[in-house]
């Protein structure tokens, strides 16, 4: 194993295209840095036999939110072997290779979005949000005379759009911070529309969407995907959920998603519309200390808690968390960890189930106020 080198990235490319069914062209441009702001060529691993890489795995060194704060974490993406080179570990390799290589770089979270659940459950992974997709009609969005004040973005609005972005972002536990070239990047794709609704002079809110080709043979015979939705104000929503709405129903689809916490339907004309529950991100606590030092528990108690984790067994044992009198511990592994790390389940429903233990009532009454109930969100244009 080792960190790639400029001479394969031919190779790397067409391993990656015969993975997943892509261009080849695609991944060209996904290793390269001036393509693509978030990948670092030192993060990109392959495993080489006989002088020829069989398999690749690639951590992109990303911010994302906890507490409001933006901290450092590993996303881990374009793990791959070669189709001839499948079931013999190499993929498996690279993944404990590049968890291995976040904890000695102080990286304390790992996320992914998973090929197979059950592969990254066996290195601690474990899931962590969920999405509601709605597809609906276009008369199904409730329209508003606040549509006067969307307009399309130009390139002025790029700074303000990050600041609401941000702003939106640290809200959610997980989200996935951006700079300011990945929004570049995002805003100079050819099929990425942007509107915003703006107030005076305040810009309070903007959509990014794209509109597919006309298709007769497909009903509907064209969709707009509403890929981002951001809003400051319900004035800011309400108009910008009009212009999908304005849309031709005889023609029109419309495809969004919206946090698990933000359900769209009830505030629909109709709540009589497709709406899909899917898995999102998967979270890996790396570095279990620095993990937990990165929250504010809530009240005035700790909690003892017995983590067991396979793969790292420096991450086993106690570890207090809170302030104050321990009030109790809680067994658990690293997975269901994550979980309420993220935010993700509450811990009374995983106690139910049997899936961590706590010693007795107060326990799980303190393991409530550390880890609540949270909304783990990324937005789309961010999944990796």
């Amino acid at each position: 194993m080792r960190t790639v080198a400029g001479e394969d990235l031919e190779t790397l490319s067409r391993l990656l295209a015969l993975a997943f069914g892509n261009d080849v062209g695609r991944w060209r441009d996904y290793f390269d840095p001036g393509k693509n702001p978030r990948v670092d060529p030192e993060s990109v691993y392959v495993l080489e036999e006989d002088g020829e890489v069989r398999a690749t795995a690639t951590v992109l060194p990303l911010e994302a939110y906890v507490e409001g704060r933006a901290v450092p974490v590993g996303g881990v993406a374009a793990v791959a072997a070669h189709p001839a080179y499948r079931r013999r570990g190499y993929a498996g390799e690279l993944v404990r290779e590049a968890l291995r290589r976040m904890r000695a770089g102080g990286v304390s979270l790992s996320m992914l979005w998973p090929f197979a659940h059950a592969f990254y459950r066996s290195f601690g992974y474990e899931l962590a949000g969920e999405a509601i997709e709605y597809r609906l009609e276009p008369g199904k969005l409730p329209t508003s005379p606040e549509q006067r004040n969307v307009r399309a973005c130009c390139e002025e609005d790029m700074v303000r759009m990050m600041g609401l972005h941000e702003e939106a972002a640290a809200r959610h536990r997980l989200c996935v911070r951006r700079g300011r070239a990945y929004w570049e990047r995002l805003l100079g794709r050819e099929e990425v529309e942007a509107a915003v609704y703006e107030q005076g002079d305040e810009l309070e809110g903007y959509m990014l969407y794209e509109t597919s080709p006309f298709e007769p043979a497909r009903e509907p015979r064209r969709t707009m995907r509403v890929r981002e939705l951001v809003w400051r104000t319900p004035q800011a929503l309400a108009g910008l959920l009009s212009l999908p709405a304005s849309l031709d129903p005889e023609v029109f689809g419309v495809r969004m998603w919206s946090p698990r916490g933000e359900p769209l339907h009830p505030y629909l004309r109709s709540s009589y519309v497709e709406a899909r529950v899917s898995p999102e991100q998967m979270l890996r606590i790396v570095d279990m200390r620095g993990a937990l030092d990165l929250l504010r528990p809530r009240g005035s108690r700790a909690l003892a808690l017995d983590v067991r984790d396979e793969l790292f067994p420096e991450n086993e044992g106690e570890h207090v968390v809170g302030e104050g009198e321990i009030a109790g511990r809680v067994t658990l592994d690293v997975r269901r960890l994550a979980q309420l790390y993220a935010g993700y389940l509450p811990a009374r429903e995983l106690a139910r189930r049997g899936l961590i233990e706590p010693d007795t009532e107060r326990a799980l009454e303190v393991l409530e106020e550390i880890f609540p109930v949270r909304d783990p969100w990324i937005f789309r244009p961010d999944h990796f």
